[in-house]
């Protein structure tokens, strides 16, 4: 379980920031004016705990493995604060250093 909570709440953040970066140096020519705020938006997402309607999801498939989703969910929601606070500086951070005015 701790695993699973690892790789959504730390290395899931880092796919996205790497996968931000390579977009922005290789593929996507954002405006100037709204560059960071869209770094910043496509970052946010790898960076989210696990949704509810995943639980919503196990619930309508009828499958047995409700409660070990409702644990995972919870721990994630747990760490959550702590982990979340430092990743969303980091991220905060990294959106503003791809302006393109800085370039990384």
């Amino acid at each position: 379980m701790a695993s699973v909570v690892v790789g959504k709440m730390v290395i899931m953040p880092l796919i996205g920031v790497f996968s931000t970066w390579f977009l922005q140096k290789y593929y996507i020519d954002i405006p100037d004016e709204i560059d960071s705020t869209v770094f910043l938006v496509m970052m946010i997402v790898f960076i989210c705990p696990t949704a509810n309607n995943v639980m919503v999801m196990v619930e309508l498939s009828g499958s047995g493995s409700k409660e070990g989703m409702a644990r995972l969910i919870g721990w994630q929601y747990f760490v959550s604060p702590v982990v979340l606070s430092f990743v969303l500086a980091a991220v905060v951070h990294i959106a503003t250093a791809l302006d393109k005015n800085n370039n990384l």
